[in-house]
């Protein structure tokens, strides 16, 4: 009777406390609902809309007491459902938006942001604004809340120079299911020589799965002598709520813009190694653009004028690569002496080092995935079910060559319309599927398991940089096999025992 009894008045106790907390129903219609992924039939009974840590705490243990499932809500920029509620409360944090000063760290010499979890990637660039440093995560959604981009480990195009959001995240404050909040400083919790931590009142082994060498966004983190924090970064939400983060920066440095274009697609694949393993340049990013999106490109162009921003694509070009490389010193007739190093045609090729014309150069970067949303978008006038298909795969340079000769094969011989584009530095390409039908949409869907299994056949990783979330639990299994999604699963209960918290994100949800 008295265990009954306090039960009872813990739960009161925290149901007096959320009343303080503004929160209301939930509406139909309302953006809680969904993210960018577009997933139907999201629901919740109520939103939340907690002010600090202490707020996110008194919602986490009462719904733990309760048994009630939370999906946490930031931008909702995520395109794999992981934002979409089934069931439960939603906790929306974007009243924890607030970016601190720029500080110095005196031993290490590295400056730093303190940034609530609801900040964006633009507000931290607005405050950076002026001064001569930068947070080198790029995703392509600058909209993005921080919590969000460490939530699944974000990257971008500057991640072949500089390393996805886990290289830049110096602590975070985590709030775990229980209610308890946790400062977590990176170097101060590492997994013992048996591969076990002893944190936050809790023992357990770290994830027994094998990651691969390459780009990779695909479940838990696990390596030999790990840092507490890393287990976190990239977990999209489903060991704790991440509240607050501190974030590292990086110098700027002045450069040249460069697009390359080419005459076949073998030849940018070839200069893409030939660009890597140059001594002399080292890019801040290189990217690739197939003939099918440069054609794109040029249609959109000769549409509209002005929508696309840029110099003449020339008529001959199948392919493209655009990258940066640093002018040091201020010194940019040295850099343009390393790029004539490198010995290559450089007739027809875009070059910029004036801000004005760099941001046309830049313009030309996002042209593609912006022409292939439009695409998708005129398509769905017609066909409703019809949605945006494209891969989030990565191998390792030693198995680029062979993804890439797959590809050819397999799309050449589908007869389905696609381009393909993006981070071809780190082997990473987005294969975007345009169905003019239902029929092609699912003859792509095909197409995608296929690849999928060669990929993971090669090692690689079947999400680069999107994370799995609730719409590519088939795939994490394939990668991991069903030990290592259990092995996953098995780090979940250990801080979510009744698997409420995001549930469905990266697994299906469900108690160990």
């Amino acid at each position: 009777g008295l265990k009954k009894r306090q039960n009872f008045l813990q739960k009161r106790f925290n149901m007096d406390r959320l009343k303080n907390i503004f929160s209301r129903d939930i509406e139909p219609s309302d953006r809680y609902l969904a993210d960018e992924s577009r997933m139907q039939g999201g629901n919740a009974s109520k939103v939340f809309f907690p002010e600090n840590s202490l707020e996110v705490s008194e919602i986490l243990r009462y719904s733990s007491l309760n048994k009630i499932p939370v999906t946490i809500y930031a931008q909702g920029t995520g395109i794999t459902g992981a934002s979409v509620p089934f069931g439960g409360i939603v906790i929306s944090l974007e009243r924890m938006n607030k970016i601190g000063e720029i500080e110095l760290d005196a031993e290490s010499g590295e400056h730093f942001v303190k940034a609530a979890a609801c900040a964006t990637l633009n507000g931290i660039k607005d405050i950076l604004n002026g001064t001569e440093l930068f947070y080198p995560v790029d995703p392509t959604e600058m909209s993005a809340s921080i919590g969000g981009t460490v939530a699944t480990n974000a990257s971008g195009a500057l991640s072949f120079r500089y390393g996805p959001t886990r290289k830049w995240i110096r602590s975070i404050e985590i709030v775990l299911m229980d209610g308890s909040i946790h400062k977590i400083v990176r170097g101060q919790n590492f997994a013992d020589d048996s591969g076990s931590f002893n944190v936050f009142g809790k023992s357990f082994r770290i994830p027994e799965i094998k990651m691969p060498k390459c780009k990779n966004a695909a479940g838990l983190f696990s390596e030999n002598a790990m840092d507490i924090i890393d287990l976190f970064i990239g977990s999209e939400g489903i060991l704790g709520v991440i509240t607050e983060v501190e974030i590292g920066l990086a110098p700027k440095h002045a450069s040249i813009s460069v697009v390359k274009f080419f005459d076949t697609e073998i030849e940018a694949i070839d200069f893409t190694a030939y660009l890597k393993d140059s001594k002399d340049v080292m890019p801040d990013f290189i990217e690739y653009f197939n003939g099918s999106g440069l054609e794109m490109i040029r249609e959109k162009a000769k549409k509209d004028p002005q929508s696309v921003s840029m110099p003449k694509i020339s008529d001959n070009a199948n392919a493209a690569l655009f990258f940066d490389i640093e002018i040091k010193d201020n010194n940019i007739n040295a850099a343009f002496n390393k790029l004539l190093s490198l010995n290559v045609d450089w007739k027809g090729s875009w070059c910029a080092w004036e801000n004005i014309e760099k941001e046309r150069i830049k313009n030309f970067r996002h042209a593609l995935p912006e022409t292939v949303n439009e695409y998708i978008a005129g398509v769905k006038k017609k066909h409703p079910s019809i949605h945006k298909l494209g891969t989030d795969f990565a191998v390792s340079d030693e198995k680029f060559g062979e993804l890439v000769e797959f590809y050819d094969s397999v799309l050449n011989r589908s007869g389905l319309k696609y381009v393909s584009f993006g981070h071809i530095g780190d082997n990473h390409l987005h294969i975007n599927f345009l169905p003019s039908n239902y029929d092609e949409l699912e003859k792509g869907k095909e197409i995608y398991k296929v690849i999928a299994e060669k990929v993971i056949e090669l090692n690689g990783s079947v999400s680069a940089e999107h994370g799995i979330g609730k719409l590519k639990h088939r795939y994490l299994e394939m990668m991991y096999g069903a030990e290592g999604v259990r092995e996953m699963r098995r780090i979940k209960s250990v801080f979510d025992p009744h698997f409420l918290l995001n549930r469905g994100n990266m697994f299906p949800c469900g108690e160990l």
